[in-house]
Formats: C-alpha cells, structure tokens, sequence
C-alpha cells in the first residue's frame, strides 16, 4: 500500500512540476513508458473511469488534465491509409524489424491538446494491439494447433472490439487506427491474426465506426481491398469445412 501511494504521489508530483514548462506534447511523451498507461488510455478515450483505481485512474486523470493543457496547438506525425496497387491491398502503419511503429504514408497534422491526447492514447492502444496481434500469429505459424495462442486470438480480437467502441464519434485521425493490414498475414509468412471463422460478422461493427462519414478515395479503396482479402479466406475456410 505504502509503496502505490508513494507511485500516486510521485505521479502527480511530476506533472504538476512538467505542466509549468511543458507543452500539451511534451506532457504526453513523459508518460510514454509508465506500465499502466494502455489501459488508463483506452478509458480515457472512451471518458470512462469506471473500473479504475490506484496507479490506474491516476494515469485517467492525468491524461485528462493534459488534455485540457490549452498552451496552443502542436504537430503530430500521423499516417495516412493508403491503397498499394501493387500489393493489392492498403496499408496504414506496422511493427518494423526493430521493434518500433512505423506509418506507410507519413502524414503531419496540427493538433490542440484535446486531440492531441486522443492520438496519443489512440497510438499507444494501437500499436499494442498489432504487437500482440504479430507475437500470436508467430505462434501460430510455429504450432497451428496451439490452444493458448487460439485463446490470445480471442483475447487480441475482444481487445479491438473494445477498442473500436472506445474512438467511436473520433475524428477520422483517431479512427483510422482501427485499420488492420490483413493481407500481410494471409500470405503465411506471418500465420493467421484471428481465427478466419465468422471473423467478418464480429468486426461489422469496428468497419462501421472506421469508415463513417470516410470521404478520402484511397482509404476506401484500401479498406474494400483489406475486406475482401479477409472474406475471402473465411469463405475458403467455411467451403473446407473448418468453420461450423
């Protein structure tokens, strides 16, 4: 107890001291490594603190107070979904060979801190997902009968879900992350993401909130290619008889 009330305090001590000399920005990026981050994130994004306590509705908190740490707007390195004819297929960002997040298109959008700090927590739940997402599948490719790693296919997919519901009503930036570049795992060098069976009915809505109100030519077009990358296998999958 001693030990996470002396973490709460040294938490709010370091942003009460950062916020004086600080951008919205700079105030994100000193939290960039703190454990407890992703969760208080994905909360933070769907402004609910429900179900949070200690370190983590610290984190909540914090969040929230750099998101109302009006000292003008910053810019932010953003990706753009982008469709790669050659590929067939779209592409936003991945995990490159170090380790690191990577966008296919590299984009520049000036944010206020309220968005700002969307995109962040946005980011950060993200790329987790397509780590996790990366480390099953690899399992997968090694031992396609491995039951744990099916159970982390359900595990990665409700992850998403949540997180889906979590930037609904975003702004096309943030909702943009809900982008999977599936093609890269159809082609077996990275084995299967998510089981094929039934997968288009669970991200139905995920699509939904992804590309409402979705005005850019190739984002569509790279969305419909992804799809139907995927609908396609889970069709293959059901003919075959693996999908009841």
């Amino acid at each position: 107890m001693k030990n996470i009330l002396y973490s709460l305090t040294q938490l709010s001590f370091l942003f009460s001291f950062l916020s004086c000399l600080s951008s919205a920005k700079n105030l994100q990026q000193s939290y960039i490594n703190y454990p407890n981050l992703e969760n208080a994130c994905l909360h933070f994004l769907a402004s609910d603190n429900s179900n949070l306590s200690g370190e983590d509705i610290v984190m909540f908190d914090t969040l929230k107070k750099i998101s109302e740490h009006d000292t003008g707007k910053d810019a932010y390195r953003t990706g753009q979904i982008v469709y790669v004819p050659e590929a067939g297929e779209g592409k936003h960002l991945h995990q490159n060979k170090d380790g690191k997040l990577e966008y296919y298109r590299i984009k520049y959008e000036t944010l206020n801190a309220k968005e700002g700090t969307e995109f962040f927590c946005a980011e950060k739940v993200r790329f987790n997902l397509e780590k996790k997402f990366q480390a099953t599948s690899a399992k997968l490719k090694k031992n396609p009968l491995d039951l744990k790693a099916r159970q982390e296919l359900e595990t990665n997919l409700d992850s998403y879900l949540k997180f889906a519901n979590a930037v609904q009503g975003k702004s096309q930036i943030i909702r943009n992350f809900l982008f999977f570049s599936l093609g890269k795992y159809m082609k077996g060098d990275q084995g299967i993401p998510v089981s094929p069976c039934e997968f288009t009915q669970k991200i139905l809505n995920p699509i939904t909130i992804a590309t409402s109100g979705l005005t850019d030519a190739d984002s569509k077009l790279a969305w419909a290619a992804n799809i139907q990358i995927f609908t396609a296998y889970e069709l293959g999958f059901t003919m075959a008889g693996y999908c009841k």
